[in-house]
Protein backbone atom coordinates (compact mmCIF):
# COMPACT_ATOMS: atom_id res chain seq x y z
CA UNK A 1 0.00 0.00 0.00
CA UNK A 2 1.11 2.92 -0.76
CA UNK A 3 0.65 6.64 0.94
CA UNK A 4 1.14 10.01 -0.65
CA UNK A 5 0.33 13.46 0.25
CA UNK A 6 2.14 14.13 -3.18
CA UNK A 7 3.20 12.06 -6.30
CA UNK A 8 5.91 13.58 -9.12
CA UNK A 9 4.86 13.45 -12.34
CA UNK A 10 6.65 11.08 -14.67
CA UNK A 11 7.86 12.88 -17.89
CA UNK A 12 5.81 10.30 -19.90
CA UNK A 13 2.76 12.14 -18.18
CA UNK A 14 2.91 15.29 -19.78
CA UNK A 15 2.16 16.39 -22.81
CA UNK A 16 3.61 20.13 -23.34
CA UNK A 17 3.00 22.73 -25.90
CA UNK A 18 -0.26 21.25 -27.41
CA UNK A 19 -1.53 24.26 -29.25
CA UNK A 20 -5.63 24.52 -30.91
CA UNK A 21 -7.11 27.66 -32.41
CA UNK A 22 -9.97 28.35 -30.67
CA UNK A 23 -12.65 30.33 -32.44
CA UNK A 24 -15.09 32.45 -30.42
CA UNK A 25 -17.52 35.25 -31.01
CA UNK A 26 -16.25 39.28 -31.63
CA UNK A 27 -18.30 41.50 -29.50
CA UNK A 28 -19.15 42.26 -26.14
CA UNK A 29 -21.42 39.65 -24.09
CA UNK A 30 -19.84 37.07 -25.95
CA UNK A 31 -22.14 37.23 -29.32
CA UNK A 32 -21.25 37.08 -33.20
CA UNK A 33 -23.71 39.82 -34.18
CA UNK A 34 -23.57 43.38 -32.75
CA UNK A 35 -26.95 45.03 -33.68
CA UNK A 36 -26.74 48.51 -32.78
CA UNK A 37 -24.08 51.42 -33.03
CA UNK A 38 -22.94 54.61 -31.01
CA UNK A 39 -20.82 57.02 -30.69
CA UNK A 40 -19.93 58.93 -27.49
CA UNK A 41 -20.58 62.28 -27.03
CA UNK A 42 -17.71 62.77 -24.23
CA UNK A 43 -15.54 61.72 -27.23
CA UNK A 44 -12.71 64.75 -27.10
CA UNK A 45 -12.95 66.60 -30.39
CA UNK A 46 -9.50 66.58 -30.73
CA UNK A 47 -9.61 62.68 -30.94
CA UNK A 48 -12.41 63.34 -33.42
CA UNK A 49 -10.66 64.74 -35.85
CA UNK A 50 -8.86 61.03 -36.25
CA UNK A 51 -11.15 58.69 -35.78
CA UNK A 52 -14.70 57.57 -33.66
CA UNK A 53 -15.26 54.97 -31.13
CA UNK A 54 -18.18 52.87 -31.79
CA UNK A 55 -19.81 50.91 -28.83
CA UNK A 56 -22.24 48.49 -28.14
CA UNK A 57 -24.73 50.82 -26.59
CA UNK A 58 -25.32 54.22 -25.38
CA UNK A 59 -22.00 54.84 -23.91
CA UNK A 60 -23.09 56.28 -20.28
CA UNK A 61 -24.97 52.84 -20.29
CA UNK A 62 -23.25 50.63 -17.45
CA UNK A 63 -22.63 48.28 -20.24
CA UNK A 64 -21.23 49.85 -22.86
CA UNK A 65 -17.80 49.12 -24.81
CA UNK A 66 -15.66 50.13 -27.25
CA UNK A 67 -16.51 47.57 -30.17
CA UNK A 68 -14.58 49.41 -33.18
CA UNK A 69 -13.65 52.88 -34.41
CA UNK A 70 -14.35 54.20 -37.37
CA UNK A 71 -11.05 56.48 -39.05
CA UNK A 72 -11.07 58.21 -43.06
CA UNK A 73 -7.35 58.80 -44.75
CA UNK A 74 -6.77 60.97 -47.27
CA UNK A 75 -2.98 60.63 -48.51
CA UNK A 76 -3.22 64.62 -49.71
CA UNK A 77 -5.06 65.95 -46.41
CA UNK A 78 -8.26 66.30 -47.71
CA UNK A 79 -11.09 66.91 -45.68
CA UNK A 80 -9.09 67.63 -42.41
CA UNK A 81 -10.23 69.51 -39.40
CA UNK A 82 -7.21 72.28 -37.76
CA UNK A 83 -9.44 71.72 -34.67
CA UNK A 84 -9.04 75.85 -33.54
CA UNK A 85 -10.22 79.00 -35.39
CA UNK A 86 -7.93 80.87 -37.46
CA UNK A 87 -4.71 79.10 -36.38
CA UNK A 88 -2.57 76.90 -38.92
CA UNK A 89 -0.89 73.85 -36.64
CA UNK A 90 0.21 72.38 -39.92
CA UNK A 91 -1.62 68.85 -38.45
CA UNK A 92 -3.16 67.33 -40.92
CA UNK A 93 -5.42 64.30 -39.49
CA UNK A 94 -6.92 62.87 -42.32
CA UNK A 95 -2.94 62.73 -43.98
CA UNK A 96 -1.88 60.83 -40.63
CA UNK A 97 -4.85 58.80 -40.75
CA UNK A 98 -3.97 57.70 -44.34
CA UNK A 99 0.02 57.47 -43.79
CA UNK A 100 -0.24 54.96 -40.11
CA UNK A 101 -2.08 52.58 -41.93
CA UNK A 102 0.20 52.50 -45.23
CA UNK A 103 2.58 52.03 -42.71
CA UNK A 104 1.19 49.61 -40.81
CA UNK A 105 -0.48 47.25 -43.46
CA UNK A 106 1.61 47.95 -47.00
CA UNK A 107 4.62 46.94 -48.08
CA UNK A 108 8.18 49.38 -47.99
CA UNK A 109 7.94 51.29 -50.93
CA UNK A 110 4.35 51.29 -51.78
CA UNK A 111 2.25 54.21 -51.12
CA UNK A 112 -1.46 53.84 -52.00
CA UNK A 113 -3.88 51.44 -50.93
CA UNK A 114 -4.95 49.31 -54.54
CA UNK A 115 -7.79 47.58 -54.33
CA UNK A 116 -8.96 44.66 -56.82
CA UNK A 117 -12.08 42.63 -57.62
CA UNK A 118 -11.90 40.35 -60.40
CA UNK A 119 -10.40 42.02 -63.44
CA UNK A 120 -11.02 45.36 -62.25
CA UNK A 121 -8.04 47.21 -59.81
CA UNK A 122 -8.26 50.84 -58.62
CA UNK A 123 -5.57 52.93 -56.65
CA UNK A 124 -7.31 55.39 -54.19
CA UNK A 125 -5.57 58.25 -52.33
CA UNK A 126 -8.43 58.08 -49.57
CA UNK A 127 -9.83 55.60 -47.78
CA UNK A 128 -12.40 54.47 -44.92
CA UNK A 129 -11.30 52.31 -42.13
CA UNK A 130 -12.54 49.75 -39.18
CA UNK A 131 -10.67 48.79 -36.93
CA UNK A 132 -12.02 45.99 -33.86
CA UNK A 133 -10.67 47.08 -30.92
CA UNK A 134 -8.02 44.49 -30.02
CA UNK A 135 -9.22 43.82 -27.01
CA UNK A 136 -12.11 41.97 -29.02
CA UNK A 137 -10.42 39.90 -31.75
CA UNK A 138 -7.73 38.51 -29.47
CA UNK A 139 -5.05 36.75 -32.09
CA UNK A 140 -7.00 37.55 -35.14
CA UNK A 141 -10.42 37.46 -36.62
CA UNK A 142 -12.08 35.17 -38.55
CA UNK A 143 -11.81 34.93 -42.12
CA UNK A 144 -15.45 34.15 -44.14
CA UNK A 145 -17.20 34.41 -40.44
CA UNK A 146 -17.22 38.31 -40.66
CA UNK A 147 -20.21 40.25 -42.61
CA UNK A 148 -20.73 44.35 -42.87
CA UNK A 149 -23.58 46.39 -44.36
CA UNK A 150 -23.24 49.92 -45.43
CA UNK A 151 -26.34 52.20 -46.19
CA UNK A 152 -26.18 55.01 -48.79
CA UNK A 153 -25.96 58.45 -47.97
CA UNK A 154 -27.84 61.72 -49.12
CA UNK A 155 -25.31 64.56 -50.10
CA UNK A 156 -25.50 66.08 -46.89
CA UNK A 157 -24.02 63.16 -45.04
CA UNK A 158 -26.95 61.59 -43.52
CA UNK A 159 -28.75 58.06 -44.35
CA UNK A 160 -30.58 58.16 -47.19
CA UNK A 161 -32.36 54.45 -47.57
CA UNK A 162 -35.42 53.84 -49.48
CA UNK A 163 -35.95 50.26 -49.68
CA UNK A 164 -33.06 47.00 -49.08
CA UNK A 165 -31.62 48.05 -52.88
CA UNK A 166 -29.99 51.24 -50.83
CA UNK A 167 -27.98 48.78 -48.36
CA UNK A 168 -24.70 46.81 -49.39
CA UNK A 169 -23.13 44.24 -47.45
CA UNK A 170 -20.19 43.27 -47.59
CA UNK A 171 -17.52 39.80 -47.05
CA UNK A 172 -14.24 38.98 -47.76
CA UNK A 173 -13.56 36.56 -50.59
CA UNK A 174 -11.55 33.68 -48.43
CA UNK A 175 -13.47 30.88 -49.94
CA UNK A 176 -12.78 32.21 -54.04
CA UNK A 177 -9.42 33.39 -53.31
CA UNK A 178 -7.30 30.03 -54.41
CA UNK A 179 -4.00 32.40 -52.73
CA UNK A 180 -3.83 34.24 -50.16
CA UNK A 181 -2.09 37.46 -50.15
CA UNK A 182 0.48 38.26 -47.67
CA UNK A 183 2.08 41.63 -46.98
CA UNK A 184 3.82 43.36 -43.96
CA UNK A 185 0.08 43.56 -42.45
CA UNK A 186 0.11 39.92 -42.59
CA UNK A 187 -3.05 37.88 -44.56
CA UNK A 188 -5.15 40.08 -46.72
CA UNK A 189 -8.03 39.56 -48.62
CA UNK A 190 -10.22 41.46 -50.70
CA UNK A 191 -13.58 42.73 -49.65
CA UNK A 192 -16.24 41.88 -51.83
CA UNK A 193 -20.38 42.06 -52.31
CA UNK A 194 -21.85 39.49 -50.52
CA UNK A 195 -22.97 37.58 -47.16
CA UNK A 196 -21.74 34.50 -45.00
CA UNK A 197 -24.23 32.36 -45.81
CA UNK A 198 -24.61 33.32 -49.19
CA UNK A 199 -21.24 34.30 -50.85
CA UNK A 200 -20.20 36.76 -53.10
CA UNK A 201 -23.07 37.69 -54.83
CA UNK A 202 -23.43 38.45 -58.92
CA UNK A 203 -24.77 41.12 -60.17
CA UNK A 204 -25.00 45.14 -58.54
CA UNK A 205 -21.43 45.83 -57.37
CA UNK A 206 -20.20 42.13 -58.02
CA UNK A 207 -17.20 43.44 -60.05
CA UNK A 208 -16.53 46.83 -57.47
CA UNK A 209 -13.62 47.31 -55.75
CA UNK A 210 -14.94 47.56 -52.23
CA UNK A 211 -11.66 46.94 -50.08
CA UNK A 212 -9.06 45.29 -48.41
CA UNK A 213 -9.61 42.78 -44.92
CA UNK A 214 -6.61 42.56 -42.92
CA UNK A 215 -7.85 39.48 -40.14
CA UNK A 216 -4.40 39.42 -38.43
CA UNK A 217 -5.06 42.82 -37.40
CA UNK A 218 -8.96 43.19 -37.36
CA UNK A 219 -8.70 45.89 -40.09
CA UNK A 220 -10.99 46.72 -43.08
CA UNK A 221 -9.51 49.27 -45.21
CA UNK A 222 -12.59 50.42 -47.67
CA UNK A 223 -12.12 52.17 -50.86
CA UNK A 224 -13.05 55.70 -50.82
CA UNK A 225 -13.80 55.73 -54.52
CA UNK A 226 -16.09 52.76 -54.45
CA UNK A 227 -17.89 53.94 -51.41
CA UNK A 228 -18.59 57.38 -53.28
CA UNK A 229 -19.59 55.76 -56.42
CA UNK A 230 -21.52 53.09 -55.23
CA UNK A 231 -22.94 53.87 -51.90
CA UNK A 232 -23.48 57.57 -52.62
CA UNK A 233 -21.01 58.87 -49.71
CA UNK A 234 -20.32 61.92 -51.38
CA UNK A 235 -16.88 62.25 -49.85
CA UNK A 236 -15.92 65.96 -48.69
CA UNK A 237 -12.44 66.33 -49.90
CA UNK A 238 -12.64 70.46 -50.06
CA UNK A 239 -9.34 71.17 -51.59
CA UNK A 240 -6.32 69.20 -52.45
CA UNK A 241 -3.43 71.36 -51.96
CA UNK A 242 -0.46 71.14 -54.19
CA UNK A 243 2.77 69.85 -54.21
CA UNK A 244 4.01 73.85 -52.73
CA UNK A 245 1.60 74.89 -50.44
CA UNK A 246 0.20 73.59 -47.18
CA UNK A 247 -4.02 73.22 -46.81
CA UNK A 248 -5.17 74.99 -43.79
CA UNK A 249 -8.42 72.66 -43.74
CA UNK A 250 -11.39 74.03 -41.49
CA UNK A 251 -12.13 74.36 -38.12
CA UNK A 252 -14.06 71.19 -38.04
CA UNK A 253 -13.24 69.74 -41.32
CA UNK A 254 -15.30 67.59 -43.72
CA UNK A 255 -15.74 65.09 -40.70
CA UNK A 256 -16.04 62.02 -43.07
CA UNK A 257 -15.55 59.44 -40.59
CA UNK A 258 -18.83 60.19 -39.57
CA UNK A 259 -20.09 59.12 -42.34
CA UNK A 260 -18.65 55.93 -42.37
CA UNK A 261 -20.76 55.32 -38.79
CA UNK A 262 -23.86 56.90 -40.32
CA UNK A 263 -24.14 54.11 -43.02
CA UNK A 264 -23.10 51.09 -40.95
CA UNK A 265 -25.46 52.36 -37.87
CA UNK A 266 -28.11 53.58 -40.49
CA UNK A 267 -28.31 49.77 -42.05
CA UNK A 268 -28.59 48.41 -38.57
CA UNK A 269 -31.65 51.02 -38.01
CA UNK A 270 -33.21 49.45 -40.83
CA UNK A 271 -33.26 46.25 -40.19
CA UNK A 272 -30.66 44.73 -37.19
CA UNK A 273 -31.71 41.22 -38.48
CA UNK A 274 -30.43 41.30 -41.54
CA UNK A 275 -28.02 44.20 -41.48
CA UNK A 276 -26.19 43.69 -38.09
CA UNK A 277 -21.93 43.57 -38.34
CA UNK A 278 -21.29 40.30 -37.68
CA UNK A 279 -17.63 38.37 -36.81
CA UNK A 280 -15.60 35.97 -34.98
CA UNK A 281 -12.16 35.90 -33.40
CA UNK A 282 -9.65 33.04 -32.91
CA UNK A 283 -6.79 32.53 -30.62
CA UNK A 284 -4.09 29.67 -30.47
CA UNK A 285 -4.21 28.30 -27.14
CA UNK A 286 -1.31 26.87 -25.69
CA UNK A 287 -2.05 23.82 -23.61
CA UNK A 288 0.12 21.32 -21.35
CA UNK A 289 -1.94 18.11 -20.10
CA UNK A 290 -0.90 16.26 -17.40
CA UNK A 291 -2.17 12.99 -16.93
CA UNK A 292 -2.67 12.62 -12.98
CA UNK A 293 -2.55 8.34 -12.94
CA UNK A 294 -3.87 6.86 -9.37
CA UNK A 295 -2.91 3.32 -9.25
CA UNK A 296 -5.64 1.23 -7.29
CA UNK A 297 -2.90 0.92 -4.04
CA UNK A 298 -2.91 5.00 -4.44
CA UNK A 299 -4.89 7.40 -2.48
CA UNK A 300 -7.51 5.63 -1.14
CA UNK A 301 -7.77 7.33 2.82
CA UNK A 302 -8.66 10.79 3.54
CA UNK A 303 -7.37 13.12 6.20
CA UNK A 304 -11.12 14.88 6.35
CA UNK A 305 -11.78 15.10 9.87
CA UNK A 306 -15.61 13.88 9.40
CA UNK A 307 -14.49 10.04 8.87
CA UNK A 308 -12.88 10.32 12.63
CA UNK A 309 -13.96 10.27 16.03
CA UNK A 310 -12.81 12.79 18.49
CA UNK A 311 -10.19 10.47 19.40
CA UNK A 312 -8.86 10.33 15.50
CA UNK A 313 -10.46 7.06 15.50
CA UNK A 314 -12.35 5.91 12.34
CA UNK A 315 -15.69 6.06 12.39
CA UNK A 316 -16.60 3.77 9.91
CA UNK A 317 -14.56 0.44 10.09
CA UNK A 318 -14.92 -0.30 6.39
CA UNK A 319 -12.54 2.46 6.03
CA UNK A 320 -9.96 -0.03 7.55
CA UNK A 321 -9.95 -2.53 4.81
CA UNK A 322 -11.89 -1.88 2.36
CA UNK A 323 -11.68 2.52 1.81
CA UNK A 324 -13.80 3.96 -0.64
CA UNK A 325 -13.27 7.43 -1.00
CA UNK A 326 -14.27 10.55 -3.73
CA UNK A 327 -11.62 12.51 -5.67
CA UNK A 328 -13.01 15.87 -5.93
CA UNK A 329 -10.03 17.92 -7.12
CA UNK A 330 -6.53 17.63 -8.38
CA UNK A 331 -3.87 19.88 -7.08
CA UNK A 332 -0.42 20.92 -9.50
CA UNK A 333 2.50 21.78 -6.88
CA UNK A 334 5.64 22.87 -7.74
CA UNK A 335 9.05 21.74 -6.61
CA UNK A 336 8.58 23.72 -3.27
CA UNK A 337 5.29 21.83 -2.68
CA UNK A 338 3.63 25.56 -3.29
CA UNK A 339 -0.02 25.18 -4.55
CA UNK A 340 0.16 26.55 -8.18
CA UNK A 341 -3.51 25.27 -9.53
CA UNK A 342 -6.19 23.48 -8.80
CA UNK A 343 -8.23 21.25 -11.12
CA UNK A 344 -12.09 20.72 -10.67
CA UNK A 345 -13.66 17.35 -11.39
CA UNK A 346 -17.64 18.00 -13.00
CA UNK A 347 -18.71 15.51 -9.92
CA UNK A 348 -17.03 13.40 -7.44
CA UNK A 349 -15.19 9.88 -9.15
CA UNK A 350 -14.89 7.37 -6.08
CA UNK A 351 -11.42 5.53 -5.54
CA UNK A 352 -10.50 2.31 -3.80
CA UNK A 353 -8.27 -0.58 -4.14
CA UNK A 354 -10.17 -2.34 -6.88
CA UNK A 355 -10.47 0.78 -9.20
CA UNK A 356 -7.53 2.85 -10.88
CA UNK A 357 -8.22 6.13 -12.30
CA UNK A 358 -6.54 8.61 -14.64
CA UNK A 359 -7.44 12.31 -15.12
CA UNK A 360 -6.15 14.26 -18.03
CA UNK A 361 -5.51 18.08 -16.91
CA UNK A 362 -5.48 20.48 -19.11
CA UNK A 363 -3.82 23.87 -18.63
CA UNK A 364 -4.39 26.90 -20.78
CA UNK A 365 -1.99 29.79 -21.02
Amino acid sequence: MAVYAYKTFTEDAIGRNRRELVSAPLWSGNTPTLFTAFTASEQSDGTKRYFYEVYNSQSNQQNAEVQFSVAYGDSKGSGSSTGSYGVQDYDYPTKAIYSQYKQMLLPAGVNSFEFTNGDITETSEYIYVVNVNRSRYKDRMDTNTWQLSLGKLGSLGGINIGSATDIITLIDDSTTTTTELATQGGRVYNIVSGSITGGKYTGSYSTTPWGLYYPDHGIIVLNGKALDASASFYTTRSRVPSATENYTGSLFGANNALRLFTSISGAMAYSSASYSFEGRTSEVVSSTYYFVRLYSDEFNYTNNQSFFRTNNVLKYESMVLDPKVYVTSVGLYDNNNNLLAVAKLSKPIQKSFDRELIIKVKLDY
